[in-house]
């Protein structure tokens, strides 16, 4: 089992600001209604070379392409491109670790509860007093999920 510990207040304070500062680096006026985001071209890796080779194309031949289209705009935006597809997959795999993360240490504080919610359960059906009084204050909040229609069945 790996350890964890809590931030302490000045790193959690670092790794917001950190986000934060990426936040600002990108443009906040772009916000695309799903409509929208629908109805675009989209860039994956197949379209990429053809994407790639239009531009070089465009490079050697410049007599080629028409007064509309800006080839440094276009090589600028294949950079820019590149960068954003970079960036995205290191924050996918940070966003990945601290989902694994919070489900190691949910699973772990949930066995633990459990098992005091199971132990309120026990000594409640042997007349703890006490213990019922939390085990019926508990038992609601326990019931949800997959345990829900289980424990519900019970009572």
């Amino acid at each position: 089992m790996t350890s964890f510990r809590s931030f302490v207040a000045s790193e959690l304070m670092s790794i917001k600001q950190n986000i934060a500062a990426v936040r600002n680096m990108i443009p906040s006026n772009v916000k695309l209604k799903p409509a929208e985001r629908r109805s675009m071209f989209k860039l994956n890796t197949k379209r990429h070379e053809f994407v790639q080779r239009a531009v070089q194309y465009m490079r050697k031949n410049p007599t080629t392409v028409p007064t509309f289209i800006d080839v440094t705009i276009c090589n600028n935006y294949i950079h820019l491109y590149e960068q954003y597809a970079e960036l995205l997959e290191e924050l996918d795999q940070v966003k990945t670790k601290l989902e694994d993360a919070k489900l190691v240490i949910g699973n772990e504080i949930m066995k633990q509860t459990r098992a005091y919610f199971q132990n309120s359960k026990n000594a409640s059906e042997s007349g703890n007093e006490q213990l019922d009084k939390i085990y019926k204050e508990l038992k609601p909040h326990y019931a949800v999920g997959r345990n829900s229609k289980k424990l519900v069945a019970e009572s």
